[in-house]
């Protein structure tokens, strides 16, 4: 690619992690109730599992997904399914405290969990695979490699999605003042629970539009 098709890579890709959705409210819910850390390796999950995406369309196997209609509904049911889970599992959780001490035990026996969270909640999102295999096949050139495109394109979204998703989480995490009392973290908390069941059962509903 030329230096105009990847700017205009990385502007699209940009847009994309920069909307609202299930993983930059997890990022934002992340960054309000635990340490930058640990809201970090959550974003670490979001970009693995997007990197996945990408290497599951550069392969053409995500075409091949998208055409099986029936592969495609159980992607979104699960998908569905998982966002609902994590929307009760939000809205019934327990206020977390803030202090330093707190933080570091966060960081200490809960990375893991927040990785694979925010890793599911991403590589689950069938929207996302649908942009992935639509938008990577008009920058990859049939005349030259596939793999150093494919390890280019996987770089420049990896460094903006990460750079995007952690601030939003960093932002969330300066802000945790405004909700520093144990009522409104817990209203916090159930907002974003319900909100997750909201997307939970908005994908379900597309299944049986569909």
């Amino acid at each position: 690619m030329n230096i105009d098709q990847y700017i205009t890579y990385a502007v699209v890709i940009t847009v994309l992690f920069l909307s609202p959705g299930p993983s930059v409210l997890l990022a934002v819910h992340n960054g309000m109730n635990h340490s930058k850390k640990v809201a970090g390796l959550g974003v670490l999950g979001n970009v693995a599992a997007f990197q996945l995406l990408l290497i599951i369309s550069a392969t053409g196997l995500g075409t091949v997904m998208l055409a099986l209609s029936e592969l495609l509904i159980l992607i979104k049911v699960i998908g569905a399914t998982y966002l609902c889970y994590l929307g009760i599992k939000l809205y019934r959780a327990p206020v977390t405290q803030t202090n330093a001490d707190s933080m570091q035990s966060s960081l200490h026996h809960q990375p893991w969990p927040i990785f694979k969270q925010a890793f599911w909640v991403t590589l689950l999102n069938p929207k996302a695979l649908i942009f992935v295999s639509a938008l990577l096949p008009q920058f990859i050139s049939p005349t030259l490699a596939l793999i150093p495109q494919v390890v280019t394109l996987c770089v420049v979204s990896a460094l903006i999605h990460f750079m995007i998703y952690f601030g939003y989480a960093a932002l969330a995490s300066q802000l945790k003042q405004l909700v520093e009392n144990d009522e409104k973290r817990q209203r916090f908390n159930k907002m974003s629970g319900f909100t997750f069941l909201i997307f939970g059962v908005a994908m379900l509903g597309s299944v049986y539009m569909t």
